[in-house]
């Protein structure tokens, strides 16, 4: 006659250190994930070809490139509120007053991330060298908003590009035309 021991499915009794650990490294893959980042290179050259001064180049994550795109579109809203007539007489002023808006927006949103950010924002937020050069290392896969500020004849040139950074390999930034 066979025992009911020997009938019974054996059932693997680990100790219970092997479980724990099982569990904790789980819990730690879980827990700590690898992001993978990337790079954005680029050069800033003034409209004349030249380059110019130091610049200012931001890199703003898409809840920042929310911000910029609010802060824009409300201050143009604003100004034609504000001086309809005089665009209507004069429509080169409006040129004025989109470039207005923009600046102001860089800065408001420049303000919003080191606030939010804190040291962070300095990971999205460079000064280039005389050269023009820029470059921002670790940059988490998605989707940015380049925006980039030079002083050219006494006055500000901003441009602004999306990025997709979706590679390790570096990505140049060709600026093109300034938006304002």
């Amino acid at each position: 006659m066979i025992s009911e021991e020997k009938m019974a499915p054996k059932l693997y009794h680990w100790p219970q250190e092997a479980i724990v650990l099982v569990v904790a490294l789980s819990i730690l893959l879980g827990v700590v994930q690898i992001s993978e980042t990337g790079m954005i290179i680029g050069l800033v050259k003034l409209p004349d070809g030249k380059r110019g001064q130091a610049a200012r180049v931001v890199v703003l994550p898409p809840k920042y490139t929310e911000v910029w795109n609010k802060q824009v579109q409300q201050r143009l809203d604003n100004y034609w509120e504000m001086y309809k007539p005089e665009f209507a007489a004069n429509k080169d002023h409006f040129a004025n007053f989109y470039r207005l808006a923009h600046e102001e927006s860089l800065r408001y949103v420049i303000a919003t991330m080191r606030r939010e950010l804190g040291d962070g924002a300095s990971k999205y937020i460079k000064e280039t060298p005389s050269n023009g050069q820029f470059e921002f290392r670790g940059i988490p896969f998605g989707t940015y908003q380049i925006l980039v500020q030079a002083m050219a004849d006494g006055e500000d040139i901003i441009w602004s590009r999306t990025v997709d950074v979706q590679t390790k390999i570096p990505i140049f930034v060709d600026l093109g035309k300034p938006v304002s």
